[in-house]
């Protein structure tokens, strides 16, 4: 499987079409495409925008980076961190495994999210996979925790991994 970003559409190539019942995920299937579907994508969110959300608490920042990275460059305030490779099994969850496993509460399907990793990469996989798993408003701020820098925004980092006692 490959994709192509173009604006606010990824065009996915696969063995069959992609269908779905979700009224709020549009999928395209044609069959003038012969195994081509387009999915249209929520618009990428910049740096003022994002502030501003995060300020009033009208997003979850979701970080697909590493705990180590969050540790040691530091993330944006009010962000939570779900790695990239735990989040197809993250997201898959019942809120109450979510929960305890993340310590925090898993987003509803049509919350607005917004995923951030390092350059923006990373997270572009996460918004497709959060949009598979059903999930309508995810966004993506491409220029994610490098951009937020150069932007001058806070940065907080998580605490030091705790030693356990053998």
């Amino acid at each position: 499987m490959w994709w192509t970003s173009r604006a606010s559409m990824v065009v996915l190539r696969a063995v069959r079409p992609v269908t779905t019942t979700s009224p709020s995920i549009q999928v395209l299937c044609r069959q003038a495409l012969r195994g081509y579907s387009a999915i249209n994508l929520p618009p990428d969110i910049c740096f003022d925008e994002l502030k501003d959300k995060v300020a009033t608490k009208e997003v979850t920042v979701i970080d697909v980076r590493m705990p180590k990275e969050l540790r040691e460059d530091g993330m944006i305030p009010e962000s939570k961190n779900l790695a990239l490779p735990w989040l197809g099994p993250a997201i898959l969850q019942p809120e109450t495994e979510f929960a305890s496993q993340l310590g925090f509460s898993k987003p509803g399907l049509d919350e607005p999210i917004v995923v951030t990793c390092l350059a923006g990469i990373r997270a572009r996989t996460a918004q497709l996979a959060f949009m598979a798993a059903g999930y309508s408003n995810v966004r993506v701020y491409v220029g994610s925790f490098e951009d937020w820098i150069q932007q001058g925004g806070k940065v907080d980092f998580l605490p030091p991994k705790e030693k356990k006692d053998d």
